[in-house]
């Protein structure tokens, strides 16, 4: 996986795989940055007393450590009695997620007629800086798209979107509400069937007995089911009004 930035800065918590182990301090290789390594001291390593880091650390061992000192060098001072278990499941999340969005950005590459290291300079990177990760701008881009257009024109957001989409199962959260929807007129039937023409992506409504509707929306997080489920009931909610029917929606 590639990183916006060439080195970690101090407080960040990193994603490190100890290489060589003594009795007094580790070297560590950190996952995300080329060309850069970590050194432990035993008075880093635990909160208790350590007399042998190698009944400790094990040599090919992952695990997550905090960058306490990054002056100038190859090599940055790294901390683990620092790092508590929320700090190490965070970090682990975040690395392992961004391993995944290389192959979201070698594809977006292909969509945008790009290079990959091209891709990487002009949309992944930005990502990773804006958003924490460039794996949390392809999960934000439907619901937040206003963020992404902040960054990047509206053919790039729009590719950032079908890679997402291609990509990430969304069909996790879900959301469910209650319409009601009626028409005076002869053609009622007809009438409803035309303002549920237009529903989202994502979006299900489902008959229950007259005049109620049920609608169900899922996304990869609560922000876009809540998306696309408010898109939706606003896009019926209009061509109902349109044909001068009644209309009215409650959370379920």
């Amino acid at each position: 996986m590639r990183w916006y930035k060439d080195r970690p800065e101090e407080g960040d918590f990193v994603v490190a795989t100890l290489t060589d182990v003594d009795r007094n301090s580790a070297y560590a290789d950190l996952e995300e940055y080329e060309d850069v390594e970590g050194l432990i001291h035993i008075s880093e390593v635990s909160r208790s007393w350590v007399q042998d880091m190698t009944k400790e650390l094990d040599e090919g061992e992952k695990t997550v450590a905090q960058v306490i000192d990054d002056e100038e060098g190859d090599t940055v001072t790294l901390s683990l009695k620092r790092v508590n278990d929320n700090n190490k499941r965070e970090a682990m999340e975040k690395w392992k997620k961004e391993q995944k969005a290389e192959s979201f950005i070698e594809n977006l590459a292909e969509k945008l007629g790009m290079e990959k290291e091209e891709a990487y300079e002009e949309v992944g990177f930005k990502m990773q800086e804006r958003f924490g990760s460039s794996f949390h701008g392809f999960e934000i881009s439907e619901a937040e798209s206003e963020k992404l257009l902040e960054l990047f024109d509206e053919d790039t957001v729009e590719a950032i979107q079908e890679v997402a989409r291609d990509s990430i199962d969304f069909k996790q959260e879900k959301l469910e509400g209650k319409i009601e929807m009626s028409f005076p007129q002869g053609d009622g039937v007809k009438r409803i069937k035309d303002a549920l023409s237009e529903i989202g992506e994502g979006v299900e409504v489902n008959y229950i007995s007259a005049p109620e509707y049920s609608i169900t929306a899922w996304g990869r997080t609560q922000e876009l089911a809540k998306k696309r489920i408010d898109d939706s009931v606003k896009t019926i909610r209009e061509k109902v009004d349109e044909l001068d029917g009644n209309f009215e929606f409650s959370r379920a």
